[in-house]
Order: structure tokens, then sequence, then C-alpha cells
């Protein structure tokens, strides 16, 4: 776009956002959206409009903007810390992480389950107020409503309500404009919610975890592979608190007030209460408690003609879009009106993950008010937040028609009948029940398994898979199967359903006449080709010849309520269906859930160390080991390709540099820790590399101006660079001795985390053991030894005969080829090759005829050529077909594994070509970029293709599972 062409930002309107009376409700914002899609603001810019707000709110181009609030407001301590932590501040794979492992905790399932108690609840708060005919309704129903909720979902007794508003209210003061003003009590609070978390979490530790919102994330915490860290659980559990009883306070003192003046439709909601749920939406709509959510340009792009640069801070309007002309032919409020999705949740990667508690809750209080409070009015003076950013009132007093203590039950929140079972009667047998599913990012995933489990409670033996786990002539053998998949990218089936289509879609696909199924597809109508995948997979089945026993559902991102209403009916009807599934051979569909072992990170098992060998030759610059930990009677079963975790512990030296700067002991005690001084450095926590928090903190002490520039410029290839080589200690020299409290100091460490490593052994020629390759760190910086924390734990700490803890770290996606006639090639340089050489060994173990081709690289010839003897004895065998070494210091110009791949391109093609698997393991930031650089090039040259063509080949390498990765 020629810059004649860009929008001139001086000619949008502007609205002045640091106005004490601004208000997002103002004609002068409605003035402005009729001008523009988007106006000037002294914070920014903000966007006015539904359509670009709806598409701005999932743009790649920019992250979340709050995370930078603390910082904004000059504030730094406890609340900033947590902030910068939490959640919502997270963005990319970590944020993914996060959510998809909290995503169980906050299921539709559970919603389902409290809804009773929601209505219970409600009922009693109501039982005190509404003989008298007036209330003030925030402090005698919207605040402890809120909080019992919450209080439930702890498991906590609700005379500790009170306990949690006071401090969710005093750590609130945080988002208000006195931040700073107000920081001692904000943090004062914060500590006591982080102390009053971590003895819940013990506490439940002690018992037998059920199936609540607490036990699923102490779960996650202490079972999953991909575990929350210590910290990461009592985060979430403090959102969960902090934003559940904010936001919900304030947004049902909203409710009260919207519909006070609109009383038509409070009566309506009273004499129908099964549109609660839309009430729900409508009220969130026209008055939501958050008005906008703010984001920041992560690069310079132009948007709708208007030059938006990296760093520039974006409000998005979400009330003023709810109530947009273009979006809502009549924007007035009506709980019966159909309308598009509102942004009361937010929207994109940092959709509200609370929203199914947040949906039921607010039903089931609104119903029953409606029904049971009638006429509502404001009886005096009401008091409200300022209406921007997050609003709610303060007080809201209100005055009504008096009426009786006589409970009322909504239908959504009725107990579920339980069925009569005769005397003496024989209950039928458990009705089969497929639930298959497309994930790309596991919200599909986790659906099914909530589908499952509905299922099971109605007398079905579902089993869930993944599309792609399913042959074709097992699908045409099934009675009853359920299907839930997502969209990725442009209309494309997600990874786990691609082969399935390939299959369903190809000209040989079966016979489907004799199943019956029903379709879920999930997606977002901000997208073309929303819910793409599920519309093509239901027309296929269909035109094969299976029926649909239900029609499929298109789910929006707010799915809740029309997807569970689509499962009662789907249950119904695959319950109507008569037959049962054709026999399969156990394993030929895998189970729900594999069965984990007891040994994981919380738990690891104690190994005990048989040898350590140094691998690296004399002279070399590298000391690299080859370790074997004895299994014994732990169970452990690995596979080769997968990984172990180990949690090593810090090293005892620079432990007590730290105790020798702060003057104390090991046996000291820490303010919120049950462990000492000493066992806390040397186990709990991270020690060598600083966290954010703690940098920033250090920034604040010292005032050194070399720090404070890196970091108001807020360049992470800056910041890293100046803190390569640095340490915690080195950080803290920096500030006079007294500048940091002790308590302070262990408050602003990062949980010490495992180390995972790739296995170097096959279980098949290694029974009972298993084997790894570790490249020992050591340096010298800044006048100091430095070392790597888990890599000296296990060359140095443990020692031969001592024990470490350790867990299996399974990698499905990497494993040997099943097919022993296919050609294998292997890309591994230093201690990548560890997974080649099990993946040798499993192919010698196996007696496997397929060719095999390592590529290995490392500095000299000489003195760092790993299992040298182990790979010479495989080429006289004949096992290694191929061996292509890239030494990159024994001549003048160095020469990597890519380079000995381009050198032999031609033969590498054909080995592709003729049914080759590729894996490559390592170095991620640039061995694993410049290998796939190399392969697409050589796929181009030796194919005949255009990149583009080649791009796509070895796309449908990754397809087939014929071209994995194992990098770090």
């Amino acid at each position: 776009m020629n810059a004649d062409d860009l929008t001139d930002i001086g000619s949008l309107p502007f609205l002045d956002m640091s106005d004490p009376d601004f208000s997002i409700r103002s004609q002068q914002v409605n003035d402005a959206r009729e001008k523009s899609w988007c106006a000037r603001t002294n914070y920014g810019l903000a966007v006015l409009r539904y359509d670009e707000v709806h598409k701005l709110m999932r743009d790649a181009r920019l992250r979340q903007g709050s995370y930078a609030w603390p910082k904004l407001n000059g504030v730094s301590g406890h609340f900033a810390g947590w902030w910068e932590r939490m959640l919502l501040s997270q963005e990319g794979a970590n944020h993914a992480r996060l959510r998809r492992l909290a995503n169980p905790a906050f299921s539709p399932k559970l919603v389902i389950g409290l809804r009773p108690e929601f209505a219970k609840l409600a009922n009693e708060l109501i039982d005190q107020f509404i003989e008298k005919g007036a209330c003030e309704f925030m402090a005698d129903f919207a605040e402890p409503y809120a909080t019992r909720v919450i209080c439930m979902l702890l498991g906590l007794p609700h005379d500790k309500w009170r306990e949690l508003a006071d401090l969710a209210a005093d750590m609130g003061l945080a988002l208000g404009v006195t931040f700073k003003q107000d920081l001692e009590t904000v943090d004062t609070a914060t500590v006591k919610l982080f102390d009053y978390v971590m003895k819940l979490v013990d506490e439940l530790r002690q018992q037998e975890l059920g199936e609540d919102f607490l036990s699923m994330l102490v779960r996650t915490n202490m079972q999953s592979d991909e575990a929350l860290s210590e910290r990461e659980l009592y985060d979430l559990i403090m959102l969960a608190i902090f934003g559940g009883i904010d936001t919900t306070r304030n947004q049902i003192g909203l409710a009260m007030d919207v519909f006070m003046r609109n009383p038509e439709q409070w009566r309506l909601l009273g004499d129908n209460p099964e549109l609660g749920k839309s009430a729900v939406e409508e009220v969130m709509r026209v008055r939501p408690t958050i008005t906008w959510v703010t984001r920041e340009a992560v690069e310079d792009f132009v948007y709708q003609g208007l030059e938006i640069k990296c760093g520039t801070t974006i409000h998005l309007f979400g009330q003023s879009a709810a109530s947009d002309p273009r979006a809502f032919a009549d924007p007035s409020f009506d709980i019966t009106a159909e309308r598009k999705p509102h942004f009361g949740f937010g929207g994109g990667a940092h959709f509200c993950l609370g929203h199914f508690i947040a949906r039921g809750d607010m039903t089931e209080a609104l119903a029953i008010l409606a029904h049971r409070v009638r006429n509502p009015r404001i009886e005096g003076h009401a008091r409200f937040l300022p209406d921007s950013g997050n609003t709610g009132p303060i007080t809201l007093p209100i005055a009504f028609d008096k009426g009786e203590r006589k409970t009322f039950i909504p239908p959504s929140a009725e107990e579920p009948a339980k069925p009569v079972v005769a005397a003496g009667a024989e209950t039928g047998p458990a009705v089969s029940l497929t639930v298959l599913y497309g994930t790309q990012t596991g919200n599909a995933e986790q659906m099914a398994s909530d589908i499952a489990g509905i299922a099971r409670s109605r007398g079905f033996a579902p089993r869930v898979a993944p599309l792609d786990s399913i042959e074709m002539d097992e699908l045409a053998g099934l009675k009853r199967l359920l299907i839930v998949t997502s969209t990725y990218g442009q209309g494309e089936m997600p990874d786990t359903a691609r082969g399935f289509w390939d299959a369903l879609s190809a000209a040989d696909a079966p016979d489907l006449s004799g199943l019956s199924f029903s379709l879920m597809a999930m997606g977002d109508s901000g997208y073309e080709t929303f819910c793409a995948a599920g519309r093509d997979m239901d027309k296929r089945l269909q035109a094969l010849g299976a029926r649909a026993i239900e029609p499929r559902v298109d789910c929006d991102t707010n799915y809740a309520a029309t997807a569970f209403a689509w499962v009662d009916r789907a249950l119904a009807a695959a319950r109507a269906v008569e037959g049962e599934d054709a026999e399969m051979e156990l394993g030929d569909l895998p189970a729900e859930a594999a069965i984990r072992s007891k040994w994981n990170r919380r738990n690891p098992y104690a190994a005990r160390m048989t040898v350590n060998r140094r691998l690296s030759g004399a002279g070399s610059a590298k000391d690299t080991r080859h370790i074997e930990f004895e299994l014994g009677d732990s169970g452990l079963a690995y596979e080769a390709g997968d990984c172990i975790g180990v949690v090593p512990q810090n090293d005892k030296g620079l432990v007590e540099a730290l105790m020798n700067h702060f003057d104390a002991c090991a046996h000291v005690p820490v303010a919120g820790h049950d462990k000492p001084l000493g066992t806390l450095l040397t186990e709990a926590f991270e020690i060598s590399t600083p966290s954010r928090e703690m940098i920033a903190e250090v920034a604040r002490l010292s005032g050194d101006a070399e720090l404070n520039h890196v970091l108001a410029n807020g360049d992470r290839q800056s910041l890293d660079a100046w803190l390569w080589g640095r340490d915690i200690l080195d950080l803290l020299g920096m500030m006079p001795k007294d500048a940091m409290a002790l308590s302070d100091f262990v408050g602003l460490l990062k949980p010490l985390q495992h180390r995972a490593y790739s296995i170097a052994s096959s279980p098949k020629e290694h029974p009972g053991s298993i084997h790894l390759t570790v490249a020992t760190i050591r340096y010298q910086s800044h006048g100091r030894a430095r070392q790597g924390v888990a890599s000296t734990f296990l060359a140095d700490r443990v020692g031969e005969g001592r024990t470490a803890p350790i867990f299996l770290s399974p990698n499905r996606a990497f494993r040997v080829p099943e097919d022993d006639a296919a050609p294998m090639i292997m890309i591994g340089p230093g201690t990548g090759v560890a997974p080649f050489r099990a993946f040798l060994q499993e192919r010698r173990a196996r007696g496997a005829k397929g060719r095999n081709w390592l590529f290995f690289g490392d500095q000299h010839r000489d003195r760092d050529f790993l299992y040298q003897d182990d790979f010479a004895a495989m080429q006289v065998s004949g096992l290694l077909t191929r061996l292509d070494l890239a030494f990159s210091r024994d001549q003048a110009e160095k020469v990597y594994v890519q380079h000995r791949m381009r050198e032999n391109a031609r033969e590498l093609f054909a080995w592709l070509e003729d049914g080759g698997y590729l894996y490559v393991c390592g170095d991620a930031t640039h061995m694993a970029a410049d290998v796939e650089r190399a392969l697409v090039e050589i796929i181009a040259a030796e194919g005949a293709m255009t990149a583009e063509n080649a791009e796509a080949y070895l796309d449908r390498l990754r397809k087939e599972k014929r071209y994995a990765r194992d990098v770090y």
C-alpha cells in the first residue's frame, strides 16, 4: 500500500479516556463509532465497531495487552509478580499449555453437577431479605453469591466466604488508578491469599482426590506428563478466586441494574425461567463488567488503511461493538432475540477459561431472582465504579414487592431423576458407544471426554479415541458413533483427523449403511471456513450410507449451551439404535486414557546409577557422559524414542554462596514454606537463572543504568545477551547487601524444573536399565565457574551406586517405523544422536532388514565422536548401512550435517521415495531449522519441484508420520 493510501491517524476521532467522567456508553463514543471504526485515545487506539473488534481480537499480530499493567504503574512486588506469571499474561506455547492443562477443571460437566447447588444457594440468600421488601443487593446477594460459588469450587466451608471476599477486594485495588498508593494493601492481600491457597492444596493432597474443580487441578499437577508446576498451580487457583469473585459479583449487579431499567424483560424472565441462559448472554452484551480488552501490536502492520506500529496499545471496545447498528439491527435489550456472539468473555486465544462456570452460576441466579424478587427498583443512592475498563455497582440499594420464603428451582437446576428399578430386576448391559475426536489444540478432545463422562452416567460404555486411530473396516463395524472435530487453518482437517479424512474420502471407502452417527463441529464464526472440517466429514459420512441420527451442530466459540443440548439429543437418539458393534480384537481401538505410571514429576522413582562414563576424548572442549540407570522394581516400561525426566538438585557451593550473601544458615525457616532455607535452595527453587520478576526488582533496587536501559527498551534479545553468563548470585552482587530481604528473595525465585533427556537405549537389548547421553555444561564467566544444574548433578553429584529421581516421558510421535523393511534416515549431531543409538538397537533386536542411515556431527573426530565403537560395530554387521560425518572444526571451513545432506542429496531423496522415514534430534534453535531448510531444497532439486511443492511433499511425510523431530 502506498503512503498516499494510508489513513492519517490525526483524522481519527479522539476519545479522552483519562477523563474521570469518560463513559464507554456515552454519546461521544457512539458518535466516534459512526465516524470511524477506530479512534485515537491518550492510551493508544480504540476499536469501536463489531466486525473490527471481532477480527482483531483473534489477530495473531496482537498479544494480550494488560500484562504490562504493573509496569505501567511503576509497581513491582508480590501482586506484580503474580500478574506477570498468571495465565492471562502468557502468550504462545506456554499460554496454550496452561489452558490445555487447566481445561478439565473448568469443564461444562462440572457446571452441570453444580447447578442444583447454585440454585440452593440463591434461594438461601433471597430467603434472608424477601420478606423485607428491600435489600442492599451487592452486599446481600451479589457478593456472597459470587464468593460462596468459589467456596463450592474449592470445597471450602461457606463461612470462609467473607475472608475470601475481603482478600479479593483488597487485591482488586490493583486494577484501579490508585494502584501505586494501595500497593501495601494489595501485596499484603496477595501474600495472604497465596499462603491460603498453598495450605488448601497441601490439605487436599492428604485426601483422596475427587472430580471437583480443585481436585482436577491438583491431579494435573501431580500426575500429568506435562504437569503444572507448583507455582502455576497456585497461580491458577488464585486467578479462579480473584477473577471469579470480582467479575461475577459485578456482572450480577449490572444485570440487576439493566433489568430494573427494562422491567418488562424482568417479568418475562420471571415467568419463563428457561430464558435464564439467554438473559445472561443479553446482559453481557449490553452491560458487561469488562467493557474493553487490551491488545498490543507485536509487529508493524496495516489494517484497513491504518498503519499500526509494533508496541501500539489497542483497546477493543466490546461494549461499543455489541451495540453497533451495523451488526445489530435493533440493539435494544431483548432476552428473546437471536444475537451474534458478544465480547463479555473476551475472544481469541485469551477467551475466558471460566466462562462455563460464570454462565452456569449466573443463569441460575437470574432465573431465581426474577421469579422471586418481583418489581425491583432502585431505592436510595446507587454507586458505581467508573464506566470504563472493569465496571460494576459498588452499592445497589433496591426495593421490591414483599414475597414469601418459598424456594424456587428452575428446570435447569433440577436434580436428575434416578431410574426406579424393581426389586429383583436386572439392569441391562451397558450400550456400546464410540466417541472419536479431531483436535488441533485439545478443545475437541476435552469435549469428547466430557461427552463420554455424561454417556457413562446414562448407561453407555463409551470408548474415546482420535479419528486417526480407527481403520475403515472398523468404522464400518460400528453401530453408534459420535464425532467431535475442530477445523484447522483454512478449512483443513486437524492433525488427528487427517489420516481418517484421507481414508474416508478415498474412492475405495467402505459402505457405512450400518453406522448411526451424529457430529459436533467446533469453530470460530470469525473465520470464513467456520466448521468446514465438520461439514465436509458429515456430508461424506452420509454419502457413504451412514445415518445421521441427530443433525450436525456447528458450535461457535460460545458453545456451551448449544453443545450440551446436542449431547442430550444425540445420546437419546443413540440409545434408540439397535444392535451392537462388530467384534474387535483387544487393542484395535486405543483405550480412553492410558494407564499412567505411579512415578511422575511429583513422585519420581529413585533410580540407581550404575554407569557414569566419559564419552569425550582427551583434549575435547566438551564433557559428554554416557549414564545408565537401573530400573529395579519400578515397573517403568519405556520404548525407543521416549525421554526421561531427571529431577535435579542444585550445587551445594552455589547454595552456600547465596546463604552467605544473606548471612543465613541452612536451618533458617522461610515464611510461607514448610522447609528450611537450605532445603528450599537445594531442592525446590531455580537458583541459577533469574525470573523476570527478580530481574525487574534488581533493576529497581540497584538502579543499574545498563540493565534498566535494556528493560526499558523491552528487547528480549538484548536482555538475553545481557544475562548470558550471569546468574542470580551476580544479580545480588549488583545491589547493596541489605537491599533485598531474604523472604522477598525467595518469593522471586522460580520453581526448580526437571530436565528431559532422550533415552539412548532400547529396552529390548537392555531390559531393566535406561541409558542417557548427557552433555555436561561448564564454563567461566565474569570471574566465576558456571555449570549446568542437571548435567553436573548427573555427572558429578550422583555417582555410581547412588540414586537420582527420574520419571518417564513417553514420546509416541517419535518411534521406530513399524515396518521393519522401511528405510530409516537419522540426523542427530552431538547428543542428538542419543535416540538413534536406541533406534538402531531396537531394529537389531527386532531383526529388522530395513536400511539405516545416520548423519552425525560434532567438533573434532578424534575427541568428539560419540559412540564411535558402537556405530563402527553396527557398520561392520551391516545394521548401519550408511554413516555420514560432519566434524565442524577439523578443516578451515565449518561443516555441519546439513552440508553432508546436500552432498548426498540424490541418494537421500531416493531413500525417501523408497518409503523412508526421516528423524531429526537435537538443537531446535539453529540445527533443526537448517536441516529442514536443506531438506526442502533437496526435495525440490531432486524431485524437480517448486519450493511450494517441496513443502507439500514434506507435509505429506509429516502426515504419514515419516518425518518426525525431537528437538529442544
